[in-house]
């Protein structure tokens, strides 16, 4: 991989971050991924099971793109992401995938947290007041990288699909 698609990955998976930490604190699903292709060779979805291989990628396969999925908190588990990278790799019509790296990371995220309280105010009165403050949590983010690949045999030397 190339040190600006290198560069490229990490700039998307900070951005990816910051906004499953947002989603995550806002109730919404924080799970999601991008793929984008970086070679000449554009095929069509791939329909079947896509092999995955871990940090080194098999002889004879072309590359079409990189992968990156993400997610917050409970949602942040091996178990959802890996369906998810291999439905990204397939989407660039991918039958081979590699996972480069699996990173979690810790960010504080600061969000108003808004009470209601009641005090006494008077005789036989009760007032309600409301106050809102600014309180830190700490998300963890994982995210899961790699490539989409075209294993050889399988038209990745003559560019066309299968």
């Amino acid at each position: 991989m190339s040190a600006s698609t290198s560069r490229t990955i990490a700039r998307a998976v900070g951005l990816a971050a910051a906004v499953a930490a947002l989603s995550a604190l806002t109730g919404c699903s924080s799970v999601g991924g991008s793929a984008i292709r970086t070679g000449p060779l554009r095929l069509p979805p791939y329909v079947g099971a896509v092999n995955l291989y871990v940090a080194r990628q098999p002889p004879a396969a072309a590359e079409l793109g990189v992968v990156e999925v993400h997610a917050a908190q409970s949602e942040a588990t091996i178990e959802t992401l890996l369906p998810l990278f291999v439905k990204k790799v397939a989407a660039l019509g991918g039958d081979g995938a590699v996972v480069d790296k699996v990173e979690a990371r810790f960010d504080w995220v600061s969000h108003p947290y808004t009470e209601t309280y009641t005090y006494s105010c008077g005789w036989r009165a009760t007032c309600v007041g409301t106050r809102t403050y600014m309180v830190n949590d700490e998300v963890m983010s994982v995210s899961m990288q790699g490539r989409a690949l075209r294993l050889g045999g399988h038209g990745a030397a003559a560019g066309t699909a299968p």
